[in-house]
Formats: C-alpha cells, sequence, structure tokens
C-alpha cells in the first residue's frame, strides 16, 4: 500500500537540502559583506569631512592681541521728558538708546506715551525696527539732548526721512541744542573699543568680512561687519577702512594686523561703566572662535584711553 524508500533516496534528499541551506547563507553573507563594506565608505567620507572641519576651526584661528577703550563723560545735569513722534507717518517700531543703555525693547510710534526720560546732556540713539520704507529699516541716528533752559521739561524727537524718501532724519523741537560746553560733568563710560587681531599661528587667512561678530553685554548684538552698523575694520598700516574703500578686502593674512572697532552706545552695541564686562566673540566662515572679554577698569576718572 505505501512505497517504502531505500537508504540512498533518503540520503540524496538529505544532501539537497543541506545544499539549498549552504546557498542561502552565501547569499545573506554577500549582502551583509556589501552593507558593511558600504557604511564603511560612508563612515570614512564622514570622518574625513569631519577632520578637515576640524582642522580649519583649530589652524584659522584669529587671536587678539590687544583690546583698548576710549573713555568719554556723561551729561549729568537734570532730567528731560523725551517724546518721540513719527515725522512722516512711514515709521511704525523704533528702538531707542540712552547712553547706550536700550530704554525699551521696543517702541511703538503710533503709542501716545512713547516718551523717557533722560539726563540733560544725554546722547539719545534711534534705530528704526520697523518702516512702511524698507530703506529706512536698520538705519541708526543719534542726537544729543542740552537743556540751556533752567526748568526744562520735555523735548520732542521728529522720527522720519525729512521728505527724501531714503535716509533717516531725527527732528528735535523745543529748547534742545547741540552739546556747547556747558558744564554737564556726569559719571564716565567707555564709549568705543579698539581690538588689535592678527592670524594665530599657522593660521591660513581669514577673511573677516565673512566672520560673525557677537557682542554680549546689556543686550546681545550678532551678524556680519556689512550688517552690523556700529562695528567697522580698518587696516593699521595704511588706515584703510572696510566700509570705505572698496580695494580693502578685510582679509586677515599673516604679514598684517586688522583693527576692529566697536562704537559703544551708538544703538547696538550697550556701553560699559566702571567695572563693567562684556563678552566679545569672533567667529569665522570656518566655525573657529575667538572669545574676548572686554572689561572695564574699576575707576575711571578722565577722558582717556584705557585697557580693557
Amino acid at each position: 500500500m505505501f512505497e517504502r524508500l531505500t537508504d540512498d533516496e533518503e540520503r540524496g534528499q538529505v544532501g539537497i537540502g543541506t545544499l539549498i541551506v549552504f546557498i542561502a547563507m552565501v547569499l545573506v553573507a554577500a549582502i551583509a559583506a556589501g552593507v558593511l563594506l558600504n557604511t564603511a565608505g560612508l563612515l570614512q567620507s564622514q570622518a574625513e569631512a569631519t577632520g578637515q572641519e576640524s582642522t580649519a576651526q583649530v589652524s584659522n584661528a584669529i587671536q587678539v592681541d590687544s583690546s583698548t577703550g576710549d573713555v568719554a563723560q556723561l551729561g549729568q545735569e537734570y532730567e528731560v521728558d523725551i517724546n518721540f513722534n513719527d515725522a512722516q507717518t512711514n515709521v511704525d517700531t523704533i528702538y531707542a538708546s540712552v547712553q547706550g543703555a536700550l530704554y525699551q525693547e521696543e517702541i511703538n510710534l503710533d503709542d501716545t506715551e512713547s516718551s523717557l526720560t533722560v539726563a540733560n546732556g544725554s546722547t539719545v540713539t534711534i534705530e528704526v525696527v520697523e518702516s512702511d520704507s524698507d530703506d529706512l529699516e536698520g538705519q541708526v541716528e543719534t542726537v544729543d539732548i542740552v537743556y540751556t533752559d533752567d526748568n526744562p521739561t520735555s523735548v520732542d524727537i521728529g522720527v522720519g526721512d525729512g521728505g527724501s524718501g531714503d535716509d533717516l532724519q531725527l527732528t528735535v523741537t523745543s529748547d534742545a541744542v547741540e552739546y556747547s560746553g556747558e558744564n554737564l560733568a556726569g559719571d564716565y563710560i567707555i564709549d568705543e573699543a579698539s581690538l588689535m587681531v592678527s592670524l594665530g599661528p599657522g593660521s591660513d587667512p581669514v577673511d573677516l568680512s565673512s566672520a560673525t561678530f557677537e557682542y554680549v553685554g546689556d543686550r546681545t548684538e550678532r551678524g556680519t561687519v556689512d550688517q552690523l552698523h556700529s562695528l567697522s575694520i580698518t587696516e593699521l598700516e595704511n588706515g584703510a577702512s572696510y566700509e570705505e574703500d572698496p580695494n580693502f578686502d578685510a582679509i586677515l593674512q599673516s604679514d598684517n594686523q586688522l583693527e576692529v572697532n566697536l562704537a559703544l552706545g551708538q544703538g547696538e552695541f550697550t556701553h560699559l561703566e566702571p567695572g563693567d564686562s562684556a563678552q566679545f566673540t569672533i567667529t569665522t566662515a570656518d566655525g573657529a572662535q575667538t572669545v574676548e572679554l572686554l572689561m572695564a577698569p574699576s575707576t575711571l576718572t578722565e577722558e582717556s584711553s584705557v585697557t580693557l
């Protein structure tokens, strides 16, 4: 009724099954080897790229040789109220700084209460944040508030383009005049910082026009030299300025030294009072960072230059 298999036939079937399993294992091993080789190649490429980036970050370093600050004196006689208004109804929002200290994060000129109180002799800096005119946004202007009246009350500052459509203009009314030698003796502050920079040992040339600068004081500002109004780069040898000389490319090389100037209290960078400090960071296009702590002396007594 049932067909009986011989021993030779049973051994043949077992042999075929073993062969199939063996071939399957070879195929799986080949696929795994391909995956491993591909992964190894990818990891090698990533490692080489990371190594090149790390080498650039270490080798293309900038060093700060010295940092100095210019001392100026504030006016401190009496306080006056500053009222802002939109002179040409095309400016919506502004930053307002007094002697470098940000008064308020943003001031809306549509707000009838957009005013502040400052000491006589103060420098008020206006930066346009939002405007109907794209040309006005980002522009910065300053005005000195000096009263000759014995009983000052308020001063109005009109913020607009003066009808030109392109340039920010501040219109001052009431009894405010330009500083003309009145006795406005007050506290001393650092209103300008200068950093002498050069390449680190073995570094390749670095293009400072492509670097990012960050100033962390009472307010943090970050940007390139083209974006920051209060930062400039000059060449010590001939005094060429990146902002004014189109032939000056702001490239730091092994045989030159450049000066990075920060106008403090001019809208972007806050000034330094005695004992204050701010952190200034230069980040190159390769990602190399140089950090300099700008620290004002605990006592400032006269208008001069000091080491920060």
